[in-house]
């Protein structure tokens, strides 16, 4: 596997860049999302939603190549219960159903938006014809705690995370709403009420669950990991 050292602020431009491709009005402004609009104008490749795993220990996954992948006929494992056989072909994203169930749009945004990346930058990391490379994502990925083998693999879903966070929460807009709803209050920085309500907002207004909101607004510096573990 052969993966690229972005730095950081190649991380955020890749994202602004897919931004400005899908709707560059959201670097300015929060607006509703649909995120598999951003699959069909951008990426132009197949999408479905599946059991991946009886305990949703997987909540995403990329074909990079035709094969296939094995789903589950329900969400919670039963005795005798057994995966079937989904044919997929190259570029298809899968969703596991259960982020379409409940209260789970934000939780469904970011693993969207981490598959989708995974598709921009990725791609020539499982170009090996002779494999069926069908790369998936596991649940503690996403929000923060990497579940995955090799070093190569670490690396591409830290990319994959910080893009889809920088895509679904951009940072000039992010600082500035923070900023705004921050100094309207007229509390101190640690007044953890406050902190908790105001990132339940930012939440709302991005589209994203509180966990991601907090991950981003502590990586741009806006609030201390004591404030970020206030959520856990």
């Amino acid at each position: 596997m052969h993966y690229y050292d972005f730095s950081i602020k190649q991380l955020e431009d890749k994202a602004t860049e897919l931004l400005i491709e899908f709707d560059k009005e959201r670097l300015e402004k929060t607006k509703p999302l649909d995120v598999y609009e951003v699959i069909e104008k951008c990426l132009g490749v197949p999408y479905d939603w599946k059991y991946l795993t009886p305990d949703q220990s997987v909540l995403g996954a990329t074909a990079f190549s035709d094969g296939y992948f094995w789903a589950w006929p329900e969400s919670t494992y039963r005795e005798g219960m057994m995966p079937y056989k989904v044919g997929v072909e190259k570029g298809t994203i899968l969703i596991d159903t259960t982020l379409t169930e409940g209260d789970n749009r934000g939780r469904e945004n970011f693993t969207v938006m981490h598959e989708v990346f995974h598709q921009r930058l990725h791609r020539k990391c499982f170009r090996d014809e002779g494999r069926n490379y069908m790369h998936q994502t596991y649940s503690r990925t996403i929000d923060g705690n990497i579940r995955c083998a090799s070093y190569a693999l670490k690396i591409i879903e830290r990319q994959a995370n910080a893009c889809a966070a920088a895509f679904l929460m951009p940072a000039d807009l992010t600082k500035q709403i923070y900023e705004e709803k921050y100094r309207s209050a007229g509390f101190t920085r640690y007044n953890y009420g406050f902190m908790w309500n105001l990132i339940k907002d930012m939440s709302d207004d991005f589209n994203v669950s509180k966990q991601a909101m907090s991950y981003r607004l502590q990586n741009l510096g806006l609030i201390d990991e004591n404030e970020e573990n206030l959520l856990k």
